[in-house]
């Protein structure tokens, strides 16, 4: 048996205290668009989680070996409540705290998914990930976007779930950018 590599490890620890708690929580980030496959190398775990900020999640994060800092964004923020997770060696884990209802709904379509041989975990649904990446916009999200959906087949929730969010004509637009007028 190898030993366990420090993503694999973070995460596994992770999990432990988030099933202590109940708490519902899935990937999403770098790891998730790989988990769909698509070739992505990142340096961070990025997770949806529906925690909120107590003492004794804290204690059971430092029991794990994490260093937990809260960050609370302003009321049109699109990250209102973000955990922010150090550990002396390995990975930095973003939290992004469920505190919307539609982003619960995303943790109740997560479906399970091999990250690393023996190891399945919690992972947003394609859909759910393009629309996060195309709520972040940023230069790598779009090209993360472009590639998921070049790979995907059909996602039919996809256009009502961007168009939810806000996110439609950024979908379009993307999917123009990677399928030529005329094709399927």
């Amino acid at each position: 048996m190898t030993p366990a590599g420090p993503f694999e490890d973070a995460l596994a620890r992770l999990a432990s205290v988030f099933r202590q708690r109940g708490a519902s929580y899935a990937v999403i980030g770098g790891l998730a668009v790989a988990a769909w496959g698509a070739p992505r190398a990142t340096e961070d775990i990025d997770l949806l989680a529906d925690i909120v900020p107590s003492d004794a999640l804290e204690a059971a994060l430092r029991a794990a070996g994490f260093l937990p800092e809260w960050r609370r964004g302003g009321p049109e923020d699109p990250v209102p409540l973000l955990l922010r997770l150090r550990r002396p060696s390995g990975p930095e884990v973003d939290v992004l705290c469920a505190s919307r209802p539609w982003e619960k709904e995303m943790l109740a379509r997560a479906v399970r998914l091999g990250l690393s041989p023996g190891q399945e975990i919690p992972v947003v649904a394609v859909e759910d990930l393009i629309v996060l990446k195309l709520l972040a916009a940023g230069p790598q999200d779009l090209a993360d976007v472009a590639d998921l959906l070049d790979r995907a087949g059909p996602l039919p929730e996809l256009e009502p779930r961007a168009a939810a969010r806000g996110v439609l004509d950024l979908l379009r637009r993307v999917l123009a950018s990677i399928r030529p007028p005329g094709s399927a």
